[in-house]
């Protein structure tokens, strides 16, 4: 019977206990009394019986923090974690708070682009020993998404949370109450997950087929690229009617020069990226100064492309901004300090914004 090891990695969060003290207590001590092959006994007996799939676990802790703590070094760890241990184990789980997890899950999928094996990323609304946890269920399925023995698998980074499988790049939070607490942003559902699990093979098809642009997918840990360095010197701001382009100028020209400068902005704006014309004066002189802008859209699931008003279209027309399609503002964060970490040039970062590395972006053309 062959066998697969699962690492799973543990950040914190809610299903680590991270909540109020009280609730924290008791998802302690449930973890505690059962241990991690205790909580998981039941569905390793099923894959065992039903997929004729021997599965191994162990876990190692990088953190146990509250997902609103986590920072990009915490990145790093887990993604140099997941090289280092990569010729040991068959796939990984990495559990989390659910804050934040979008991030992580966007930022593992920019820093490790050719894994062969699965990276599930996972957590729970409510921590274990609470009516109605969903910690276990959640771990559950990511363990099965893993340890899936049939074709077409998942490899690369996804988050599997309540009945959902998503791309790394798209995972979005929905809601702070529903036990289905995360989206695909966008496309990215890769399949749904109950009594059985219902790949889209399409998608699925497409999600695995990026992890073989960069290089070919690792199958050695010399093998894996892990370019896990994140440039976080960005200055991230919602656009709202009446914002004092003078006041954002007196920031810009405080912070843009100078070694701890600024290094880019993401801007949230209105409709299909159309900032206010107000703001020109800081938009001429970022890019003066070659500070890359990225700008988004407030409306949900829109995409800032440009094309639609004026205020968008002039911002094109005068290569002022690089606009953000359809990304997340996970996977713009994230690929934007990613990049900057890499040094890319000013005059190359919106070619390099706009490759789409791991289905995070889609680009299309005006036509007139």
């Amino acid at each position: 019977m062959p066998v697969k090891r699962i690492l799973v990695l543990t950040t914190g969060g809610t299903i680590a206990g991270n909540v109020k003290s009280s609730d924290s207590a008791r998802a302690a001590s449930v973890q505690k009394e059962t241990g991690l092959r205790g909580i998981l006994e039941h569905t390793l007996a099923d894959i065992e019986i039903n997929w004729k799939v021997q599965v191994e676990i162990a876990s190692e802790e990088i953190g146990n923090v509250d997902s609103s703590d986590i920072l990009p070094g915490h990145w790093t760890l887990i993604a140099n974690k997941i090289k280092e241990r990569y010729e040991d184990y068959d796939g990984f789980i990495v559990t989390h708070g659910t804050n934040t997890m979008g991030y992580t899950c966007a930022a593992l999928s920019f820093a490790l682009p050719n894994l062969s094996k699965c990276v599930a990323v996972t957590g729970s609304q409510i921590p274990f020993g609470k009516p109605a946890s969903d910690a276990a269920m959640n771990l559950d399925n990511a363990v099965r998404v893993v340890a899936y023995p049939y074709e077409p698998g998942i490899r690369g980074v996804v988050c599997v949370f309540g009945s959902y499988i998503i791309t790394g790049t798209r995972a979005k939070k929905a809601s702070e109450f529903e036990i289905d607490a995360f989206r695909a942003f966008g496309s990215g559902e890769l399949g749904r997950i109950g009594r059985i699990i219902q790949i889209n093979e399409a998608n699925a098809a497409r999600h695995n087929a990026y992890l073989g642009k960069t290089a070919a997918p690792a199958l050695a840990e010399t093998d894996v690229i892990c370019q896990a360095d994140f440039d976080t010197r960005i200055l991230s701001l919602t656009e709202y009617p009446g914002l004092d382009p003078d006041l954002l100028l007196s920031i810009f020209k405080q912070h843009v020069e100078g070694d701890e400068a600024i290094r880019g902005v993401i801007l949230r704006a209105f409709g299909a990226g159309d900032a206010s014309t107000h703001l020109r004066p800081c938009f001429e002189y970022l890019k003066e100064h070659e500070v890359p802008v990225v700008v988004t859209t407030q409306a949900p699931n829109g995409n800032s492309n440009f094309m639609v008003n004026e205020p968008g279209h002039e911002l094109k027309q005068q290569k002022l901004a690089i606009p953000a399609f359809d990304m997340s503002i996970e996977a713009i964060t994230t690929k934007l300090s990613w990049l900057l970490a890499q040094n890319v040039p000013y005059s190359e970062m919106q070619t390099r914004m706009h490759a789409d590395l791991h289905g995070e972006i889609t680009v299309f053309q005006e036509r007139s």
